[in-house]
């Protein structure tokens, strides 16, 4: 599992999730990461909470055709990348 590029940001997202988290692709890591250091992790947890995330899911799931899940194609996208 440890084929992250950045071996300092595996450690410290351990640190910060426990041994035994959920492994998201690493630009995923990379912001939890700096949520958790910044402060704003449960800040930010709590603003996606609600209608307006259950609206973007749907329409996620209803255009590519698959339930949404920690493993759907949607979270391999790096925004930061692919804009």
């Amino acid at each position: 599992m440890n084929s992250y590029s950045d071996k300092d940001l595996f450690k410290r997202y351990l640190k910060l999730f426990g041994d035994e988290p959920p492994f998201p692709p690493e630009h995923i890591m990379k912001t939890l990461v700096k949520m958790k250091e910044d402060g704003t992790f449960e800040k930010k947890l709590d603003l996606i909470k609600g209608d307006k995330t259950k609206k973007i899911v749907n329409t996620i799931e209803k255009i590519s055709g698959e339930k949404m899940s920690p493993k759907h194609p949607f979270f391999d996208i790096d925004f930061e990348k692919d804009t």
